[in-house]
Formats: C-alpha cells, sequence, structure tokens
C-alpha cells in the first residue's frame, strides 16, 4: 500500500522536550541503533528525478530509506508543481510523473501562475531544497519562481544565483537583492569557468547540478572542501567529473539516472546517540549501523576520536551512489578526551551541522576549546553561534562567541534548566543530548523542532537509555 507524501505545512511554534538526566539502566553489552536516512543525499536523490531522462520505462524512481523530516517534505509540493508525484511505500519513496499541482499565490505580480505564468515553488524553511532547485531549473531549463518562508527569505541566495547567471541563466530577484524569491526564466548555456565566493556544498552543487542538466562543460572553483554528495552521485550516474583541491571539474557528457537510489543514514543523526553515549561514560559500547562515512561528514567523529574519544568504523561498503558507508563504533565515555579543536575551514565544513553538539560535549571536557572558521553558521536557521552559546550557557557553561566562532571554557558545573532552542532542530537536539546526562529535569522550550531532520530523535534517544518526551 502506497501513500502520497504532501509538506506538513506551515511552520508552528514546536511542543518542549521533558528530558530526565540519567541513563535508564547500565548496558549489559553491545547497544545498537538506527538512525534515519542522510537529509543532504535524500534531497539530491529526490532532484536527481527532474534530470533530463530520469525516470525508468515503468515511468518512475524509487529513493530507498529516505530521510522525511521535515525539510526534506518541503521539496514535495515543488515536486508536484513540477509534475512528479511522491508516494510513500514501506521504507522506499516512490517518483512518478503526474498532473502539476498548483501551489499558493504570492501577492507579486510576476507570481501568477496559471496560463501565460510559471509554477511558484514553495519550499518553505528548507535551504538546501530551494537551492539545489534554482540549480536544476537553470540547468534544465524550466521557468519557475522559488520561494520560502520569512525565515529563509532572510538568507542568502547570491551565492549560487550570482555564478549561475555568469553561466548565462536569466534569474531574477522578486524582492530584497540576494534573497528569495527568485524567479528562474532562462537555462545557463555558456561553458567556461565559474568562481564560488563561499564553501557552501549547497552553492557548489546547485552550480553543478544545472551544468549536468544542461550538459554544460563546467569548471567550478571553490574556496573550501565540503560535503560532496553531488559529485559523487553525479559520477555514479557516469558524469565525467575530475576533482583537483579547489576545482572541479565537468566535462558536459550525459549521466543516467538508475532505478532505483539508496540513502544511507545520516551522520549528522548519528552523532546524537554517540555524544550520549560519550557523555553517560557507563561504559559499554554503542553501534549505529549503515551510517554514510563520507570523509567531508565525519568531522564531529574525526575530532573527538583525535581529542582522545573511542570511536570507530566498520564494516566499510560503498553504495549505488558513490557513497561510504558502515557501521559507527562508540565505546567508553569522555575521562580520557582533552579540548578539542577546529582550526581548518575543511574540518570545520566536516562537522558544520554539529557545532551545537560539539560545543556542549566541550563543555564537559577539560580545557579550553575552539570551534572557529564558523563565520557561515550566522546564517543558518539562526545565527548559530549566538544560539548555541545561549543554550548552553542556560546550563552554565562558559562559552563565548567570536567574530568566527566558539571559545568553550570546559570544567564550569552544569545544571538541568529550562533552556531555549530557538526553533532550531540543532540547537534543540544538542541541548536534549546535553541534559540526558545532568541530574534532574530539563526542559528544552520548543526543542521538538526536531522533526525538521530527525522525526525519531526522541525514540533513538529513548532506544539507547534516555528519558526524553514531549510536553503534550
Amino acid at each position: 500500500m502506497s501513500e502520497t507524501l504532501e509538506h506538513q505545512g506551515p511552520a508552528t511554534l514546536s511542543a518542549d522536550l521533558l528530558v530526565t538526566g540519567g541513563r535508564t539502566a547500565r548496558p549489559g553489552g553491545p547497544t545498537a541503533v538506527r538512525v534515519p536516512g542522510d537529509k543532504s543525499v535524500s534531497h539530491r536523490a529526490l532532484l536527481a528525478a527532474l534530470l533530463p531522462g530520469a525516470l525508468d520505462a515503468a515511468g518512475r524512481l524509487t529513493v530507498r530509506n529516505a530521510n522525511l523530516g521535515g525539510a526534506v517534505r518541503a521539496l514535495l509540493p515543488a515536486l508536484h508543481a513540477l509534475g512528479l508525484r511522491v508516494d510513500a511505500d514501506g521504507d522506499a519513496l516512490l517518483v512518478r510523473p503526474d498532473a502539476p499541482v498548483p501551489q499558493p499565490v504570492h501577492p507579486h505580480p510576476a507570481l501568477t501562475g496559471g496560463p501565460g505564468g510559471v509554477p511558484y515553488l514553495w519550499t518553505a524553511g528548507s535551504s538546501a531544497a530551494a537551492r539545489l532547485l534554482v540549480g536544476v531549473l537553470a540547468g534544465t531549463g524550466t521557468a519557475a519562481v522559488v520561494d520560502g518562508d520569512e525565515v529563509l527569505r532572510h538568507r542568502p541566495m547570491d551565492w549560487l544565483v550570482e555564478p549561475l547567471i555568469e553561466m548565462g541563466a536569466r534569474i531574477d530577484y522578486l524582492g530584497d537583492p540576494g534573497r528569495l524569491p527568485v524567479l528562474v526564466h532562462g537555462p545557463v548555456h555558456r561553458p567556461g569557468t565559474v568562481r564560488l565566493t563561499v564553501g557552501s556544498a549547497q552553492a557548489r552543487s546547485a552550480v553543478l547540478l544545472a551544468a549536468a542538466a544542461a550538459r554544460l562543460p563546467m569548471t567550478i572553483r571553490h574556496p573550501v572542501s565540503s560535503r560532496d554528495h553531488t559529485e559523487r552521485m553525479l559520477a555514479a550516474f557516469g558524469a565525467g567529473i575530475t576533482e583537483s583541491p579547489g576545482e572541479l571539474r565537468y566535462d558536459g557528457g550525459a549521466c543516467t539516472v538508475p532505478a532505483e537510489l539508496d540513502v544511507p543514514a545520516d551522520p549528522s543523526l548519528a552523532a546524537y546517540p554517540v555524544a550520549a553515549h560519550l557523555l553517560w561514560g557507563d561504559g559499554g559500547e554503542l553501534s549505529v549501523p549503515g551510517v554514510c562515512l563520507n570523509p567531508t561528514r565525519l568531522g564531529f567523529f574525526d575530532v573527538l576520536r583525535r581529542a582522545g574519544a573511542d570511536i570507530g568504523y566498520r564494516d566499510r561498503t560503498v553504495t549505488g551512489g558513490g557513497e561510504p558507508v558502515g557501521t559507527v563504533v562508540a565505546r567508553g565515555g569522555l575521562d580520557a578526551v582533552t579540548a578539542v579543536r577546529v582550526e581548518r575551514p575543511a574540518e570545520l565544513h566536516a562537522l558544520i551541522d554539529e557545532v551545537p553538539l560539539l560545543a556542549v560535549v566541550a563543555a564537559r571536557l577539560p580545557g579550553t576549546s575552539w570551534i572557529g572558521c564558523a563565520e557561515e553558521l550566522r546564517f543558518k536557521e539562526t545565527d548559530r553561534l549566538e544560539t548555541t552559546a545561549r543554550m548552553a550557557r542556560a546550563f552554565g557553561a562558559r562559552i563565548e562567541v567570536e567574530s568566527d566562532g566558539l571559545r568553550i571554557t570546559g570544567g564550569a558545573p552544569l545544571r538541568a534548566a529550562s533552556v531555549p532552542g530557538f526553533e532550531d532542530h540543532r540547537v534543540a537536539m544538542a541541548a536534549a543530548t546535553l541534559a540526558t546526562s545532568l541530574p534532574g529535569r530539563t526542559t528544552v522550550l520548543g526543542g521538538a523542532c526536531h522533526r525538521t531532520s530527525f522525526p525519531d530523535f526522541a525514540d533513538v534517544q529513548r532506544a539507547i537509555g534516555a528519558r526524553m518526551a514531549e510536553d503534550i
């Protein structure tokens, strides 16, 4: 039995999370827990259905183990408006052609849709959905408006729009310059070289998807390495892609989207049960199988490993989409772990989603930890440098915000408290994870916003012994 998926609708204030510190039982042996599919790979797999010739002879694409959090669901109305239907069938998503579904009309005269108009693609608060869509539209030459909620409208889009315009695309800002909404109404057509000004993987992916959709030879120069899921996926589809430091080349050749794509488990989500296990420090072994072991995503684990944490990888293999996968294994606690330092841009990008979590773990470590090169975090769902610091201080942590990072002085006594989640899923989940190790009851205000990326967050943490529930 299949079920047609829809986005969950406009964002509302989330319920609080109630966390009582301590583990329900000391593990008597190894514990295993699974986490959902990777959010970044899920976005790219669904957008692959928009590439020329993507759907198989039966007219469908099957995506297995996709993440079904709010950020991925935010892509679904846009896919519907572009004539694709997405149905859930067990652990798989079936993407098939369907009649376009009209979307709500924005008051701007360019967004009227209907006869003589263009589709209006609403992406709620998902920057990945919006940015990657702009790239695919520019590559396929599909005219459409891409828009999002008020938070997303304040996030920068010029990082990718300006390079696409250099490639020949016609893209107009319909509101504030450099921000959504944008009207895409002309395809990329100029081969050559573009230079990105930021290390954002979403910007690089949007440009690469545009080039691949148009079969346009392109060299992309970028200032820092970051997650490379798009490059791996397109290479696995047969695209001619070569990489060297600071540069990515696509030869303009064809690629073939397979009929089925498998999404590995998300390493950014695996980080939360691993962190809870280490914070408890009560022995035993925790394993998380089937996790994406892409080196551009393992910064959280690798930084803690370097500081002395017992974290390893086993059962390695590679998916059909070119992603290395395996089991993440954590043993013991933080007794032998020293302060952490993140000082290189590539290292920061390998843990960029886990900065709030690394910060609260660092609050439990001796000495002074530093998480730097993090200016980009000021442009996430919140200014994540400020919101992470305010959340951690509510527990009693000593944490200072600097222009490009966070300085955390360990050793301060931490306590259960009522702490802000800021409706930011990464900040809220970091707070709830730290709270599992502190005596007493913590309330994470708006903590149920974890559904943006990790719908099963509380269930997974309870499976390894946490006491956590929504305040309903």
